[in-house]
């Protein structure tokens, strides 16, 4: 089997270039256009649960609303469903069910549909509100779809499960950084081909960063422990993150991504403690690998988070030098960013994309621009918006195309972000942060990496040849 080192190390390269290295490029207005999508029409007749609206709730709803799932509450019977059937018809026509928060708008239509689309159409929605309005008829239980199995919460069949021996301890009121190692103890070279993160602690599990790192270096951080404090990454590698909200990587079937006995698993956790009680977490990892190597190597960049020009762009309340900072009380601050693609050996294609904020973000896009586009290729490109954003319900977004037709990353190529945020008490998740503080007025905020501070993150997993 060809060594993993083949090709990471430039690709690790390419991962901090667009994490860091921007180019002195001005601030010209951009975005790819278009405007919001679906289609269909008003449902025919009168709808009833078995023929009309259990079909939506399997397809869309039931894995999350069902007995012990993170719903809540269960929509899988009829009883069940007729007594939320207001409150079903009213969350999904105004997008805020299914969660999925990667929608087209007027400044941003990404051009290739979304795996696992969660997404209603216009008609079902319709379905559902006449239904509701029609007072819920149940029909006939032979007009059902049939039995319905729940999906597995993280990978089926995954090859390796790891867990910590011990659980962190999360207690304070300031936010920890802890890094846990995880062993997965190969005595051969693998290539991951799916990655699941469970958090084992919801209360105080803020996001997690899933690092490849070499055995030696994870043990010189550490000491031999099985955690230890990191603000920073513990390495280049960053081959998953996880938020509130993000499912499993799955990748395609001729992409994986390399991990060899010499190396570790490092998670470096973000803890928000309580304030009031110590809280235990014990996170698990489930790998399952690929049968043959791949074509692909996969890895993350997570361009974003700029404190100053060239990559931070001027704004509206700044002074002599751009500078991110978001008043106190601004209900429609922005920050814009810039950064551009190293020059490559190989155009990348783009798998996986998605934004991050923190509780004052309410709007943010990510788009490429091309000064030299190839034949074909837009000029400009919306990879993802997320206009309503809430930090409970993050992912990224996978493209549903081959890797032939994936949008293409090439050197001199410009990755923009422009990020919106709402520090005032009109945004509830300013009002809930500020209580958890203690604090019942806004205060003025920065970047960083604690709840109250800020970001203005791209995320963006690409593919390149594994030689």
């Amino acid at each position: 089997m060809t060594s993993r080192r083949s090709s990471v190390s430039w690709v690790a390269l390419v991962a901090l270039a667009l994490a860091g290295c921007g180019g002195g490029v001005d601030d010209a207005a951009g975005g790819a256009g278009g405007g919001p999508g679906g289609g269909g029409g008003e449902p025919n007749g009168e709808p009833t649960f078995y023929a009309d609206v259990l079909p939506i709730l399997q397809r869309s709803c039931l894995h999350c609303h069902s007995e012990g799932r993170i719903g809540g509450f269960s929509l899988a019977t009829y009883e069940q469903a007729r007594a939320q059937a207001g409150i079903i018809a009213a969350v999904t026509a105004d997008g805020r069910m299914p969660p999925w928060h990667a929608v087209d708008t007027d400044v941003c239509q990404p051009q290739r549909p979304w795996l696992d689309d969660a997404r209603l159409s216009d008609a079902e929605k319709a379905t559902l509100r006449a239904w509701a309005d029609t007072d819920a008829p149940e029909g006939d239980p032979a007009d059902g779809p049939g039995d319905y199995q729940l999906p597995p919460t993280g990978l089926a069949d995954p090859d390796l499960e790891l867990e910590p021996a011990n659980p962190s301890i999360v207690e304070g009121d300031v936010d920890q950084f802890t890094c846990v190692v995880y062993d997965p103890g190969l005595d051969a070279d693998v290539f991951v081909e799916a990655l699941n993160f469970e958090a084992g602690n919801a209360k105080v599990a803020h996001h997690a960063l899933v690092f490849r790192v070499d055995r030696a270096d994870a043990e010189a951080l550490s000491g031999g422990d099985e955690r230890f404090e990191c603000f920073g990454a513990p390495g280049p590698d960053l081959i998953h993150a996880w938020a509130p909200g993000q499912t499993a990587l799955e990748l395609p079937p001729t992409v994986g991504m390399p991990l060899s006995p010499d190396q570790v698993i490092v998670v470096q956790m973000h803890y928000h403690p309580t304030g009031t009680s110590a809280e235990q977490d014990t996170s698990k990892i489930q790998l399952r690998f690929a049968a043959a190597e791949p074509e692909w190597e996969f890895t993350i960049a997570l361009p974003g988070n700029a404190s100053s020009a060239p990559q931070l762009l001027a704004g509206p309340n700044d002074g002599a030098e751009p500078e991110f900072t978001i008043p106190a009380g601004a209900e429609d601050h922005v920050e814009r960013m810039v950064f551009e693609v190293p020059q490559l050996p190989a155009d990348l294609p783009v798998l996986v994309v998605g934004t991050h904020m923190h509780y004052v973000g309410v709007d943010a896009r990510f788009w490429i621009e091309r000064p030299n586009p190839d034949v074909g290729e837009p000029a400009e490109e919306c990879l993802v918006h997320t206009p309503a954003w809430d930090f409970n319900w993050q992912r990224g977004y996978q493209f549903d195309a081959s890797i032939d037709d994936l949008p293409k990353l090439s050197g001199g190529d410009l990755l923009r972000l422009e990020c919106h945020y709402d520090n005032s008490l009109k945004n509830p998740f300013v009002v809930q942060a500020l209580e958890d503080q203690g604090l019942s007025a806004p205060q003025v905020v920065t970047l960083g990496e604690e709840t109250l501070d800020e970001m203005c993150l791209g995320a963006i997993g690409f593919l390149v040849p594994h030689f």
